[in-house]
């Protein structure tokens, strides 16, 4: 019974791993305007460089505008996007974001009206908006909005921020 534990563990280790290993294009088909903010179930996004809008610089105020664009594998294969294939796209929306600089909050145009998006929230919370947005104010003035936040892990005994700086790096290639 622990012979079989043990093969059901590391079996289930090994599926991990792999999917842990899934990348997405950094940027879609090679196109340096469209820069990988996020990726999820083989679905991932891109902020349009060439679309960005500064609406309002009135620091510490600011308010940006930029495109995001979804896509997913041109063949239909997620294997084959994780490893660099072509992606197709989807569909593109236009995002609106409101920056409070002193207060260290960003916030989405949601109708109208502005939506918290929360630093620490899970990604049901933030979804794409949060990497969208951090992109866009990077792009803007080179300056990192939430990225530069550490908050402390009991359980790793160390400190951990929002994004990698991977993440950044995308937007200078």
């Amino acid at each position: 019974m622990k012979k079989i534990f043990s093969i059901l563990v590391a079996v289930l280790l090994l599926s991990v791993a792999g999917l842990v290993s899934a990348n997405y294009p950094p940027h879609l088909n090679g196109d340096k305007n469209l820069i990988l903010v996020d990726g999820h179930m083989g679905v991932a996004w891109y902020v349009d460089r060439s679309s960005l809008n500064v609406q309002k610089y009135a620091p510490p105020e600011y308010i940006i505008e930029i495109k995001v664009v979804s896509a997913d594998s041109a063949i239909g294969n997620e294997q084959d996007f994780y490893d660099g294939g072509q992606g197709k796209i989807r569909n593109v929306g236009t995002y609106r974001f409101y920056y409070d600089w002193n207060a260290k909050r960003m916030y989405q145009d949601n109708n109208g009206k502005w939506s918290y998006i929360d630093p620490w929230g899970s990604w049901a919370e933030t979804g794409v908006r949060m990497p969208a947005g951090e992109m866009a104010f990077y792009l803007a003035y080179g300056l990192r909005f939430y990225g530069d936040m550490k908050k402390y892990s009991e359980y790793t005994n160390s400190y951990y921020g929002p994004f990698s700086e991977d993440f950044y790096i995308r937007a200078k290639e």
